[in-house]
């Protein structure tokens, strides 16, 4: 599904900003919607260098601002993860940022934002990209806050991850288990 696998891998540095990138993702998704990570993987596939498999949810018609909002706080995760561990971020997230962006999108059109009922034609762009830019901004801040005091599973699951190549959902919530148990 996410292409054939590549011969070249990346350097250990990237291995392990990988890591903590796909750590980050799996860590706010389990944290969001327990048992929703079926495995992340640092196997580069495709373009993907690594990646964070859900398992399938039902499919859903209607979305609520909190379900559109946790799946911003998932896609921007592995940025901010990078962010906190390795005091930079990469281009990693641009297709997360993407997906971000589209859930924001779908807050502002059903009228489920700060400008209320709004029809996207007319609302001046300036206006439509500060709203946008605000919804993820208070979600970034959010998984921040989250992903900062959860730093000792998100360094031990990246090593992990680095190290093996593969974690399954079920590996994951018994790290995460482990180290909440610690604490």
């Amino acid at each position: 599904m996410m292409g054939e696998k590549l011969d070249r891998k990346p350097n250990d540095d990237e291995r392990y900003r990988i890591a903590v990138h796909e750590t980050g993702h799996a860590l706010l998704s389990e944290l969001n919607r327990p048992g929703s990570v079926s495995h992340i993987t640092v196997t580069n596939r495709g373009k993907a260098l690594g990646y964070m498999r859900a398992i399938p949810e039902d499919d859903l018609y209607l979305y609520t601002r909190d379900y559109l909002e946790q799946q911003i706080q998932i896609c921007v995760a592995g940025a901010v993860s990078e962010k906190l561990i390795l005091n930079s971020q990469s281009t990693g997230a641009s297709n997360d940022f993407n997906e971000a962006v589209k859930c924001a999108r779908q807050i502002i059109v059903a009228g489920l934002s700060s400008l209320g009922v709004i029809w996207e034609e007319i609302i001046p762009r300036e206006k439509y990209h500060q709203e946008i830019q605000d919804i993820i901004n208070e979600q970034e801040q959010d998984v921040e806050k989250i992903l900062s005091s959860k730093l000792g599973v998100l360094k031990d699951v990246a090593q992990l991850l680095k190290d093996q190549e593969y974690i399954s959902g079920s590996e994951l919530r018994g790290l995460i288990g482990e180290k909440e148990s610690i604490h």
